[in-house]
């Protein structure tokens, strides 16, 4: 598929509006616009807008799963045990059961749907920065460089959430990886390190992150909770370090390298600003504020959103993507890591050793009972978690 504006077969009417607008095509437009064709709404016209064409594999989503879920065919990898490591380098491997840990590329995301879209003549693709969005009544209006696009509801994942209020708490997930090709056999492909927090103390939250594709190739992420992004050299020169020091590689190839920003913050977002726009994704508050996982819960919501519109002809569903106590937990632990009064590699190293992993990922799913939840909570540090209860009350309350 070309780059850029493409007329298909069946939109030459370019007066009547589309059905949806979908502003980005990241995780959430692309999943979005394949879940609406999964469900077997195939006459609706979608139009989806992002200022690039990605063409290289600059990112990987993982999550835990049981069963299959609408992308099977494109996990790359899968595993059914992962590890943690805490910070003086004691290593569990946990069973994930029912679960299993899975991964898909960005590459393979870009090029399956851009042939979808490419076959689909009720879809049309469009290569432009969106300059801005007016919702009206009936309508909503998008503009671009080559023109004003009108439709009848518009799905946003480029909205920025403002991280600005005093009454929340804000962190960044960032981080640094290189895919590396090693010499010699140096990884266990059939367990991922999920956290290693064998690295360096620097009073905040860092670690390293492994996914083994081979003995002799995978992901390797230095990742950090924090409120400011650091210089490139300061997330090279740690991961560089790690990779000779515990892998023992002085020589190993860069195949890809890819650097993400994610925000953890429990400001509140709004899903629905207006009745004919939808927020979607981090833009939506389909992020974990705690964890920076996304993809599950994409792919879950807008299931219900697809569902409810089948059933009622309506986008807007009503129900909430996690109970609001998940969202409290959330801010409290976002007040433990921020405080710094407990190491964060103690918070979640006793996390996973003390509970069976099937109620950790039910916790963060927001899918546990609430038993579960008061047994999980008796694992984790009683007075650093017990002051920052205290500090999210008393910002809600005031």
């Amino acid at each position: 598929m070309e780059v850029g504006l493409q007329l298909t077969d069946g939109m030459e009417n370019m007066d009547r509006p589309y059905d949806v607008i979908i502003a980005g095509a990241g995780l959430s437009g692309l999943s979005l616009a394949w879940q609406i064709r999964q469900s077997g709404m195939r006459e609706l016209r979608i139009l989806l807008i992002d200022q690039a064409n990605k063409q290289v594999n600059d990112r990987t989503w993982c999550w835990w799963e049981r069963g299959s879920g609408p992308f099977e065919p494109l996990v790359y990898r899968s595993w059914d045990t992962i590890r943690v490591t805490s910070a003086d380098g004691k290593a569990m491997q946990i069973p994930l059961g029912s679960y299993r840990y899975k991964m898909i590329r960005g590459i393979d995301m870009y090029r399956f749907m851009e042939e979808v879209v490419h076959g689909d003549p009720n879809i049309l693709r469009l290569t432009e920065p969106i300059e801005s969005i007016h919702p009206e009544d009936q309508f909503v209006h998008v503009r671009t460089a080559s023109g004003s696009w009108t439709g009848l509801h518009l799905f946003d994942s480029t909205h920025r959430m403002p991280m600005t209020d005093p009454h929340s708490r804000h962190l960044l997930q960032h981080f640094l990886g290189y895919v590396i090709q090693s010499p010699t056999p140096v990884f266990t492909p059939q367990v991922p390190d999920l956290m290693n927090f064998h690295v360096p103390e620097t009073g905040d939250c860092r670690f390293i992150y492994i996914l083994p594709f081979s003995e002799t190739e995978a992901l390797v992420e230095y990742t950090l909770f924090t409120g400011e992004l650091l210089k490139r050299d300061e997330y090279v020169k740690p991961l560089e370090q790690w990779i000779n020091q515990h892998l023992g590689l002085s020589s190993y190839r860069i195949l890809e390298e890819e650097f993400g920003v994610i925000p953890m913050s429990d400001e509140p977002v709004s899903e629905f600003p207006h009745p004919r726009v939808t927020r979607i994704g981090t833009a939506g508050g389909y992020t974990n504020p705690a964890t920076g996982y996304t993809f599950a819960t994409t792919q879950k919501r807008l299931g219900q959103l697809v569902r409810h519109f089948l059933q009622t002809g309506q986008w807007q569903a009503g129900t909430p993507i996690r109970h609001r106590r998940f969202d409290l937990y959330a801010s409290v632990l976002l007040d433990v890591l921020s405080n710094g009064d407990v190491a964060a590699s103690k918070v979640f190293w006793d996390l996973y050793r003390h509970n069976p992993i099937d109620r950790v990922f039910r916790f963060l799913d927001g899918e546990s009972t609430f038993g579960e939840e008061l047994r999980l909570m008796l694992t984790t540090p009683y007075l650093p978690f017990t002051k920052a209860g205290g500090q999210v009350l008393r910002r809600r309350i005031l």
